[in-house]
């Protein structure tokens, strides 16, 4: 027995994906709803499924006379069509006119139910049904799976693009899905429900986007009788074009099946192809990146941020600074402020105080994930000869940011420098053990992961991982 799944991606966001968490909430308020009315619905099928079965297990015999294969395939909807023509249970008698009374008010209550009402079906193309059918599913794991792989690569797109972008296209890739299935199958009666087909178009978008970064799974293999549990991690290119094949190899079938394929496979062509397009026709670039910028602009500056930024522009830096410390105590998610006062301080000397507003730009920058900026703050600390003054904290969670992002070498280099300066650090003898662990098993480097633990017992000699 095993299991894969996608647990994350080393790319960050650079604010809260509020319309991405907001697709996840509707849509699980809608199964909540849609699965309390479902419940009572199929207890009404059951009461009269119940009660025709009464009528019917009198004329079984008539079956075994005529077509016992029919009994062996136990189809209950091929048995009541045959019931229904008069040959099985005698029409005009008052059992037949019972089971028929029955049977019409089962078939009503069936077109009622929620997958019916909400569902898209391709034999009666209905675009509000199209509509709806993205937000109905059918259990827990259907949606569960699907809020996964939205959240998996819904934040970025909609960071990338905006939320109207990424609305926009998840609205419009699930309708594209749902037309790829309807072509596929034009006759079928089976309503398509779930948001699979708008989510792989976002997908598609992602595999163009950031095919560099890499996202990470978590497997569990239970092989002779010893559970195998961990994760690793693949570019995100090499993952989801996988995924893809796999979904052409499942609809090369050519059968429907309790997996909608084709759906899939039309939301992540569309979303490739927007993807692709507005890179490589320069909408990206032209339109978009001005339009998202425009609105992180609109976020981040509030009043205070730009008035020190206007004494900024007019070389006025004594009276910003004050400003910008008040920034800085009141907006604890402002990367921008310490930042600044950081370089305005680097430039007047006072590098003690630089100190202290870098590591406040790292600790805001590590605790958002905020990759883009984690490795601007580096950058600069390394220019002005500052690395070293990285607080503990920051340092160690630097080296396990890189870590956990895949970026081993780097957190090696990090653990390193930590270890170095921090010699009576309260997590030292971890980031040893951290740094024997990395290179065993992901540097491959075995002479370097026997150093590194001959180093830990020599200094921690009581020391042991829990």
């Amino acid at each position: 027995m095993f299991f894969i799944i996608p647990v994350g991606s080393e790319e960050g966001v650079r604010r809260l994906p509020y319309v991405t968490i907001g697709l996840i909430a509707f849509n699980s308020i809608i199964w909540i709803i849609t699965s309390l009315v479902l419940g009572g619905q199929v207890g009404e099928l059951e009461q009269l499924h119940q009660r025709m079965l009464e009528i019917e297990s009198h004329y079984a015999y008539r079956f075994i006379e005529t077509d016992p294969n029919l009994l062996q395939e136990v189809d209950y909807e091929k048995i009541r069509e045959r019931i229904l023509t008069g040959e099985i249970i005698p029409a005009g008698t008052e059992d037949y006119r019972q089971w028929k009374n029955l049977y019409e008010h089962y078939k009503e209550k069936s077109s009622h139910l929620v997958f019916e009402q909400f569902g898209f079906r391709p034999s009666e193309f209905n675009i509000l049904r199209l509509f709806s059918s993205l937000f109905i599913h059918a259990n827990f794991f259907h949606l569960l799976f699907n809020m996964l792989f939205l959240w998996l690569v819904g934040c970025n797109i909609e960071d990338d693009w905006s939320w109207k972008v990424f609305l926009g296209l998840y609205i419009v890739a699930g309708v594209v899905a749902g037309i790829f299935h309807a072509v596929a199958f034009p006759k079928s009666t089976v309503p398509l429900i779930g948001a699979s087909g708008a989510i792989a178009g976002i997908m598609g978008a992602f595999m163009i986007r950031h095919y560099k970064t890499k996202v990470r799974f978590a497997y569990f293999i239970w092989f002779f009788l010893r559970p195998y549990v961990g994760t690793f991690s693949i570019y995100a290119g090499i993952a989801l074009a996988i995924w893809f094949v796999q979904q052409i190899i499942g609809a090369t079938w050519g059968m429907e099946s309790g997996t909608a394929y084709w759906t899939h496979i039309g939301g992540f062509v569309f979303g490739a192809a927007m993807g692709a397009s507005f890179r490589y026709l320069g909408i990206e670039k032209k339109y978009i990146e001005p339009m998202v910028e425009d609105s992180f602009e609109k976020l981040k500056f509030s009043p205070r941020m730009k008035q020190a930024n206007r004494l900024l522009d007019m070389g006025d830096t004594m009276a910003a600074i004050p400003i910008l410390l008040q920034v800085i105590n009141e907006e604890t998610q402002n990367q921008d402020a310490p930042l600044i006062v950081a370089r305005l301080y680097c430039e007047k000397g006072n590098h003690d105080d630089a100190l202290t507003m870098y590591n406040k730009a790292m600790e805001i920058a590590l605790r958002m994930n905020n990759d883009e900026f984690i490795h601007a703050i580096r950058e600069e600390m390394e220019e002005k000869g500052l690395t070293k003054g990285l607080s503990e904290k920051n340092m160690y969670k630097l080296a396990n940011y890189y870590e956990q992002s895949g970026r081993h070498e780097e957190a090696v280099t990090t653990y390193g420098i930590y270890i170095q300066i921090h010699r009576s650090g309260l997590v030292r003898p971890k980031a040893i053990y951290r740094t024997h662990l990395l290179f065993k098993h992901k540097l491959k480097d075995e002479k370097m992961a026997q150093n590194a633990l001959a180093f830990l017992h020599k200094e921690y000699p009581d020391w042991a991982p829990r």
